[in-house]
């Protein structure tokens, strides 16, 4: 039960290679403060889509209570992260007629609505419907039409859609590790929201989060977010190709990645020996030791072939132009000594390495890249209870105002009558 009169946000965020929950407690302006979070390896999930329930449903349950106990608290709805190759993402267009009427939040919807109703094929279901930019009559580039008035509104619709069986998977392993999802969000946006400044946002920005399965892609253009991608990639096949390459188990693979592996040899400023274990052996029999060059000749093609891959999906969104040359990396692997640099080659592009931020209580444990889309999560979380407040304030206000000119009303009546 949660002890604090303030509201609570519980973010999941289930990748390939782990499970990450964050509770955040918001303040009296709605920022949000962590405290309490858990993580749990992921056996359960491959390239970002559930394939053995019984093991996520187990590390979700995990997450979740460790994330509990620190925060000393008890949470029933979660905002879970959405992943996998199976996302889609277009731009589509909506029109209302408003006979010069005054433009409100109900026209706004009646847009989307409008893009939503174009859609889809009947396997799919719409995650994330936003519109991008509106036409007002002939005035373009409209941020948010809201209190104008004309004849003829239009907007640009960015749409996300996912697999209606990935979605259903993932609803039900939460429900059965026995909490409700309140709202799915895909996970390019959730770290998004954590890893990118405004100016990003409204000069136009790629930001690339390389997680363990998967690598995804949200581009940013005049504040707004127009493409997401996801590419079958991650930093799991780069612990593989070493766990081949070397005859190692795939945890000393792993091991040594993080220790010792760097993307781009031309990068390393030394070249010292690393004991290999072999598969099936004891760690302490019979290693075999290799260079730390010949291990980044391991590791630099497959990070090659991933930014490739990333660089051809850039082009093919259409939106190549509106990013200029800003890239942001994120995600556990974007740690890997040498990618930033190795990135900027490739994509052709100045590249930063992102950690979340605008989320307070982070510390070095918690505020890793790797945690971008839990951050992520609790930013949109937050967001949403903050429209839900001002919007209950915006009616309560008007409904206020009705009773008042009501009540000055009936005296004047009643005196004239």
């Amino acid at each position: 039960m949660n002890k604090s009169r303030h509201p609570l946000i519980c973010a999941l965020d289930i990748g390939s290679h782990k499970v990450a929950c964050f509770i955040a407690e918001l303040d009296e302006f709605y920022n949000p403060q962590l405290i309490g979070y858990g993580t749990c390896a992921s056996h359960g999930m491959k390239r970002g889509m559930i394939v053995d329930m019984d093991r996520t449903e187990a590390a979700i349950a995990s997450a979740v209570k460790q994330a509990e106990e620190m925060a000393d608290a008890q949470v029933h709805e979660l905002y879970v992260a959405l992943g996998g190759i199976h996302l889609r993402s277009h731009m589509t267009d909506g029109l209302v007629v408003l006979n010069q009427h005054e433009i409100g939040q109900s026209d706004l919807e009646k847009i989307i609505d409008v893009a939503r109703a174009r859609q889809i094929e009947g396997d799919r279901e719409i995650v994330h419907a936003t519109a991008t930019k509106y036409v007002l009559d002939s005035q373009t580039d409209i941020r948010d039409p809201r209190g104008m008035t004309g004849s003829r509104l239009e907007a640009d619709v960015h749409i996300i859609t996912a697999a209606s069986a990935a979605l259903r998977n993932v609803t039900r392993c939460v429900e059965r590790a026995g909490y409700d999802v309140h709202e799915i969000v895909v996970q390019p946006l959730a770290s998004a929201m954590s890893s990118l400044v405004d100016d990003e946002r409204e000069l136009g920005c790629a930001l690339v989060d390389i997680g363990g399965g998967t690598c995804d892609i949200a581009i940013y253009s005049e504040g707004s977010l127009v493409y997401t991608g996801v590419i079958p990639v991650g930093g799991n096949h780069i612990t593989a190709d070493i766990a081949r390459g070397l005859s190692t188990p795939l945890n000393h693979a792993e091991r040594i990645k993080t220790l010792h592996g760097c993307a781009m040899a031309a990068a390393l400023t030394d070249d010292q020996q690393i004991e290999i274990p072999h598969v099936g052996t004891e760690d302490d029999l019979n290693p075999v030791t290799i260079t730390k060059s010949q291990l980044a000749g391991i590791i630099q093609p497959r990070c090659e072939e991933l930014l490739e891959m990333v660089r051809d999906r850039i082009e093919q969104s259409g939106f190549e132009t509106a990013i200029g040359r800003r890239v942001v990396l994120t995600g556990g692997t974007s740690q890997l000594a040498g990618l930033r640099q190795l990135a900027e080659v490739v994509l052709d592009k100045s590249v930063r390495l992102a950690k979340p931020q605008h989320v307070g209580g982070l510390t070095d444990l918690s505020g890793g890249p790797q945690f971008a889309t839990s951050a992520g999560l609790v930013l949109y979380g937050s967001r949403q209870v903050a429209e839900s407040a001002r919007s209950r304030n915006f009616a309560g206000g008007a409904f206020k105002r009705m009773l008042s000119n009501t009540f000055s009303w009936l005296p004047t009546a009643a005196k004239n009558g």
